[in-house]
């Protein structure tokens, strides 16, 4: 459990340090949906560790494992004005 809390705490710090408060916020399934849908210029970004992405992940995603957290800003988009989406398993 403390393992988890760990990664989970270097992932929010990295995604702090990526994006200001001021331009993030979470949305539900249905919202994300939604901006599929209208094929938004985005990345979307699995934060689950690889075994999870291999056995299936929303198409088009790309997988940033938490062991990789720590160099996330080199394998983003350079460009601030793409939207970013995480998504990951949850906790509990």
């Amino acid at each position: 459990m403390k393992k988890i809390f760990v990664l989970l705490a270097i992932c929010l710090v990295s995604i702090f340090s990526y994006a200001s408060a001021e331009n993030y916020k979470s949305i539900s399934a249905d919202e994300l949906k939604k901006i599929l849908d209208k094929k938004t210029e985005l990345v979307l970004v699995d934060a689950r560790p690889q075994q999870e992405f291999s056995q299936g992940h929303i198409p088009m995603s790309v997988n940033i494992p938490p062991d990789k957290i720590g160099s996330i800003n080199t394998l983003l988009p350079k460009n601030k004005k793409i939207t970013v989406i995480f998504y990951c398993r949850g906790v509990g």
